[in-house]
């Protein structure tokens, strides 16, 4: 019922739960007042002959009771209620700031990110909200009812006493069936999510070979198994509270029995005991109320242990020194191995490697050669499992991730066009000048592009709007890269979908803006590499040969034997 990491987010709101503990304290003492009153006035109307006008002021501090339990309670609701929204932004503020510093490899990635980021955050408001401030109430409540009860009929009290471990013990019982049926039902919402996701990814493809009904059973399956999954917990959750309910009436009538014998042989006295006899609903219903809210928060148990795994998950690529390179820095691979997790072999086998300051460096192999791996070791998407990566004679990992990414312009295999305009998809949030834009515009090659489209630079592009192809595309993330104005310029298949004039285009403005920068270039296409500086060619992790292109084809190696198995000599 308790969860440490969510109970450690009250910590800034220490003061607001002080409060609503001592709301809840006052509370409990006023519904105990509040009995009394009632069953004093009852009393003298049934023996003192309680006229009207001397029943008006105690009427009147009955109502004022009444009122003031309200009130209380509803300072209570506002306080949690703006705990619960103030925590849950943080929480979600944080869990996204750990997934942005985290690498793309890492399991913090997975398929339910989504949900947990909407549907799995907000589950903790009937946590913060509700649960809690009831658990309060009722532990207040019970302590004052109890204590009541024994100084009024001590034979109540050991009833209260002993029916009162009941509704928790079937709480707990029906609570870890709960659970695991609310965690099969979260499962059941991914899987429906991830359907939803590729059906509209895949639409296009759907259509052209005609899957629309097979898609169509899908989604109705995936639908039925969550529906499914929703009335499990939910007949769970009814089974609860027909036992608690249960519990508390048989609980209430015993008491009732009890005293009822007593009075009727004269044992007690009227007030005492009709005083607890009213004292009795208000000992069960915050039971109730906290099993009912239980189920409520259950999701939030289920989410919690996600979410903060997620948010604690230690980042193994994080070092702390901030440097900004002014100018083009020296990187030097210095006998790196890596290992991908649940491979037996190497994707990287004592690599040596040095990307000179100012110099193109292309790196060319077969598919599988550990290209990409090199790029995301540069990347600090992953660390070396063995080795050293140096920058400047500085190891690159003991470098702040934030501040190293400053310094990198990288251009992908498939770039990432955001739905807003194409001026903004350049910039990526930076207040750049008009003449700094059409630089970079020029370029990349998409005057073209630009001069076509009704608003210019203005005009939006990505999902709804204007569409692009592969090779705009493509150039639109050149066009981010010479406009970042970094050191070390990365480009992973740069040239892949253009033509041959925009090819030259782009080569040209790549050789303007690579001057004094570090430019590494992973390529398919000989004309993005063979007027590099040098040409690194791997094979299964291992550099076997490294030269300039004229160097590498007089040589003979697999260098030429790529060139010669190439469509036309263009293709690597």
């Amino acid at each position: 019922m308790i969860d440490k990491n969510l109970l450690k987010q009250l910590r800034p709101y220490r003061y607001g739960a002080a409060a609503v503990v001592l709301l809840d304290i006052v509370s409990a003492v006023i519904i105990t007042a509040r009995c009394y009153c009632l069953a004093a006035i009852i009393d003298d109307m049934l023996f003192s002959r309680l006229d009207r006008e001397a029943a008006v002021p105690r009427l009147a501090l009955l109502l004022f009771l009444f009122l003031l339990e309200a009130a209380f309670n509803l300072g209570v609701r506002f306080i949690a209620h703006n705990a619960s929204i103030g925590i849950r932004e943080k929480i979600r503020c944080t869990f996204i700031d750990r997934l942005v510093s985290s690498s793309p490899f890492s399991s913090v990635y997975n398929t339910d990110l989504l949900q947990l980021l909407t549907r799995g955050i907000d589950s903790f408001d009937p946590y913060f909200a509700k649960f809690l401030p009831q658990l309060v109430l009722t532990v207040t409540l019970l302590f004052v009812v109890l204590i009541a009860a024994f100084y009024n009929d001590w034979v109540s009290g050991i009833i209260f006493l002993v029916t009162l471990p009941l509704i928790p013990f079937f709480m707990m019982l029906i609570g870890k069936r709960a659970q695991l049926e609310n965690n099969k039902q979260w499962a059941a919402l991914t899987h429906l999510s991830e359907v939803f996701s590729e059906l509209l990814a895949g639409m296009a493809v759907i259509k052209i070979y005609n899957q629309g009904k097979e898609q169509l059973k899908n989604t109705l399956r995936a639908g039925e198994e969550f529906s499914r999954a929703v009335l499990k917990v939910l007949r769970i959750a009814f089974l609860s509270a027909f036992f608690l309910e249960l519990i508390a009436t048989l609980s209430i009538a015993v008491i009732a029995v009890n005293i009822g014998l007593r009075l009727l042989y004269g044992h007690v006295g009227f007030l005492p005991v009709f005083f607890v006899l009213l004292l009795a609903p208000e000992f069960y219903k915050p039971l109730r109320q906290t099993g009912s809210m239980f189920h409520d928060a259950m999701g939030a148990f289920t989410n919690a242990e996600k979410v903060f795994a997620a948010i604690q998950k230690k980042n193994t690529v994080g070092g702390n020194r901030c440097i900004d390179f002014t100018k083009a820095p020296q990187i030097r691979f210095s006998k790196v191995y890596f290992q991908y997790a649940k491979q037996r072999e190497n994707a990287l086998n004592g690599v040596n490697l040095n990307f000179a300051a100012g110099k193109v460096t292309a790196i060319v192999g077969r598919s599988g050669a550990g290209k990409s791996t090199i790029f995301s070791l540069l990347l600090r998407f992953i660390s070396p499992t063995a080795g050293n990566i140096f920058v400047d004679d500085i190891d690159v990992t003991s470098l702040a991730e934030k501040f190293w990414h400053r310094n990198i312009a990288y251009v992908p295999q498939q770039a990432h066009i955001f739905n807003a305009t194409l001026r903004e998809n350049i910039c990526m949030g930076k207040t750049v000048d008009d003449e700094k834009i059409n630089g970079a515009v020029e370029a990349a090659g998409l005057q073209e592009l630009v001069s076509s489209m009704p608003q210019g630079l203005n005009t939006l592009v990505g999902n709804g709007a204007r569409g692009l192809s592969g090779g705009q595309i493509r150039r639109v993330a050149m066009a981010r890269a010479f406009l970042a104005e970094a050191s070390i310029l990365m480009l992973d298949e740069p040239m892949e979908g253009l033509d041959i004039m925009t090819e030259k285009v782009v080569q040209a403005g790549l050789k303007k803006i690579a001057q004094n920068k570090t430019v590494i270039i992973i390529a398919h296409r000989l004309a993005s590499i063979r007027n590099a500086d040098v040409i690194y060619v791997l094979e299964k992790g291992t550099v076997v040969e490294y030269g300039t292109d004229a160097y590498l084809c007089k040589n003979g190696g697999l260098y030429c034997e790529m060139l010669a198995s190439s469509t036309g000599g263009r293709q690597l």
